[in-house]
C-alpha cells in the first residue's frame, strides 16, 4: 500500500516539465504586453531631407488627428494586467516618448529659411510659408512724383519699315539711350512699352518731353532710308597724324584710348588720298550703306578658329579620352544705328564695334594611356586673345565727316595660317600684327527727297491721353 502512494518518477518529470512550460508562458505573456506598449509609442521625430509632397503632408495631418495609442498607457492594459509587477523607474525611462530626445533629434539647418529649430521647421516649411506674398493690383498707379500716362502713335514710322520684324524696337533703344536705363527700374515708378502702333510711357513730365523729342524724330522721316559711306581702315604706324592734323577738328570722347575728329568732306578726300600712298595702309571694308532712319545695320568680317580646349576621359575605352572642341569668331563686328535730327542739319550715330584677335594658341601636352600600357601625349590649347571694344554715341553736322581712331590695337582682319596639327587643326604662331584702326563715317542724306522735309516743322505727333 505504501508503495502505491509514492509518485512514479516519470510522473514527477511530467509535472516538472508542465511547471516549466507554465512559467515560460507567463514570461512570454508579460513580454508581449511590454512589446505592445512600446510599439504603441510614436518613434522619435527625425529631420527628413526628402521632398515634401502634398500626399506626405496629408498623411502627416491624418496621423496628427488620431489619438495616440499610449495616451494613457495603463488604460491600454487588460484587467489581468493590473496583477503584473510594476516596472522600475529605470525601465520606464527607456520607453520612446513623443518628445524628441537630444540624442535622436539632431538639429539641422533648413536650406531655405535657415531655421535650426526642429519644432518650428515643420510649421515654417509649409507650402504657404515658401511662396511669395502677392498683393492685388491697385486701382490706380502711384504718382507721388507726378507721373503721367502717355501713348504715342508711332504707326507713321513702323508702317513704312518692312525690312525688320519689330521696327518699334529701334524707338525703344533710342529712348533708352536718351534717358538712360536705370531710371526705369528705380523710383519713381516708370513704364516703357511699345507695340507696333503705340509707344506707352508712364513717367514724369520731364521724361515725357525727352521721349517725345525722340519719337518726333522717328515719325518725321516716316521710315525714310538714309545713305552712309562707311570705311574701316588700318595703318600700322600712327605717324599719319603728322600730316593730317591740320585737316582735323577734335571732339570729345568718353571711351579711354579712343580719339574722334570732324572734318569737311573735302578734307576727308585729301586724308584718304594721303593714306592710300602709305605701304602700311589697308582698307578692310567700305562702300555705301542704306538703312532706315533709326534702325541698326551690321558690318562684320569674322572667321571661326577651332581648337581643343579640354579632354573628356572615357574609362574602359580606347582611346580613353575624346577632345572637347570650341570655336572663337576672330575678326570684327561693327553695329551702327543712325538717327537724323528734326532740322535735318545733323546726324546722331550710336556705334558699337567689337574686335577679337586670337594671337596664338599655346599647346599643352597631356599624358594619356596608349597601346600596350604605353604613355602618349595629347595636346590641348590655351588661347591668347587680343580684343578691343568701342561703344560710343556721336552727333555732328551732316555736311561733315566723322573719323574715329581706336589706337594701336589688334588688326581686325582675321588671321590665316597654314599647316596641319593634331585633330586636323592648324597651329597658330605668335602674331605681331598691330595697327591703328580708323573708322570713317560720312552721312550722305536721305535716299529720296520725296517724303523727307528739309527743315524742321511742327510735328503732327501728339500724345493720346
Amino acid at each position: 500500500m505504501c508503495s502505491t502512494n509514492i509518485p512514479n518518477p516519470s510522473i514527477r518529470c511530467c509535472r516538472l516539465a508542465l511547471a516549466v512550460l507554465c512559467f515560460a508562458f507567463s514570461l512570454a505573456t508579460f513580454a508581449t504586453a511590454q512589446e505592445v506598449t512600446d510599439r504603441s509609442q510614436r518613434s522619435p521625430w527625425r529631420a527628413s531631407f526628402n521632398q515634401v509632397t502634398p500626399q506626405a503632408l496629408e498623411a502627416n495631418q491624418s496621423n496628427a488627428d488620431r489619438d495616440p495609442l499610449n495616451a494613457n498607457p495603463r488604460s491600454n492594459y487588460s484587467a489581468n494586467a493590473s496583477a503584473l509587477p510594476t516596472r522600475s523607474t529605470s525601465q520606464a525611462d527607456t520607453v520612446p516618448q513623443l518628445t524628441p530626445s537630444a540624442q535622436n533629434s539632431r538639429p539641422f539647418t533648413d536650406r531655405f529659411s535657415g531655421n535650426t529649430n526642429p519644432s518650428t521647421t515643420s510649421s515654417s516649411s509649409s507650402p504657404s510659408a515658401l511662396e511669395t506674398k502677392v498683393t492685388r493690383t491697385k486701382n490706380q498707379l502711384p504718382n507721388e512724383a507726378g507721373q503721367v500716362w502717355r501713348e504715342y502713335d508711332i504707326s507713321p514710322y513702323t508702317d513704312n519699315v518692312n525690312s525688320v520684324d519689330n521696327p518699334q524696337q529701334a524707338i525703344l533703344d533710342w529712348v533708352l539711350r536718351e534717358t538712360g536705363t536705370e531710371m526705369w527700374f528705380n523710383e519713381p515708378l516708370g513704364i516703357l512699352h511699345a507695340t507696333k502702333d503705340r509707344l506707352i510711357v508712364y513717367h514724369t513730365p520731364e521724361i515725357q518731353q525727352a521721349v517725345k523729342s525722340i519719337t518726333d524724330r522717328f515719325v518725321r522721316t516716316r521710315g525714310q532710308e538714309q545713305n552712309f559711306n562707311i570705311d574701316l581702315l588700318t595703318v600700322e604706324n600712327p605717324n599719319w597724324r603728322s600730316n593730317a592734323y591740320p585737316l582735323l577738328q577734335t571732339i570729345d570722347v568718353q571711351t579711354p584710348g579712343v580719339e574722334a575728329w570732324m572734318m569737311s568732306k573735302e578734307n576727308a578726300a585729301i586724308l584718304i588720298g594721303q593714306l592710300r600712298q602709305r605701304a602700311d595702309f589697308k582698307q578692310h571694308s567700305g562702300g555705301e550703306v542704306k538703312s532706315h532712319d533709326g534702325q541698326s545695320f551690321v558690318l562684320e568680317k569674322t572667321k571661326p578658329v577651332a581648337f581643343v580646349r579640354s579632354l573628356r576621359w572615357l574609362p574602359g575605352q580606347f582611346p580613353a579620352f575624346e577632345p572637347l572642341m570650341t570655336t572663337i569668331n576672330e575678326g570684327y563686328t561693327l553695329n551702327i544705328s543712325a538717327l537724323s535730327l528734326l532740322d535735318n542739319r545733323a546726324i546722331e550715330v550710336a556705334i558699337k564695334c567689337d574686335v577679337d584677335q586670337v594671337e596664338t594658341l599655346t599647346p599643352i601636352k597631356i599624358p594619356v594611356a596608349g597601346v600596350g600600357n604605353t604613355v602618349q601625349t595629347a595636346d590641348i590649347n590655351v588661347p591668347e586673345l587680343i580684343s578691343w571694344r568701342l561703344h560710343e554715341r556721336f552727333r555732328w553736322p551732316s555736311d561733315q565727316v566723322l573719323l574715329l581712331s581706336c589706337g594701336v590695337v589688334a588688326d581686325p582682319k582675321p588671321e590665316t595660317s597654314g599647316g596641319s596639327g593634331m585633330f586636323g587643326l592648324r597651329p597658330r604662331r605668335k602674331q605681331t600684327n598691330r595697327s591703328d584702326a580708323l573708322l570713317l563715317i560720312e552721312y550722305r542724306g536721305p535716299a529720296t527727297e520725296a517724303n523727307l522735309p528739309r527743315t524742321a516743322g511742327r510735328s503732327s505727333l501728339a500724345p493720346l491721353k
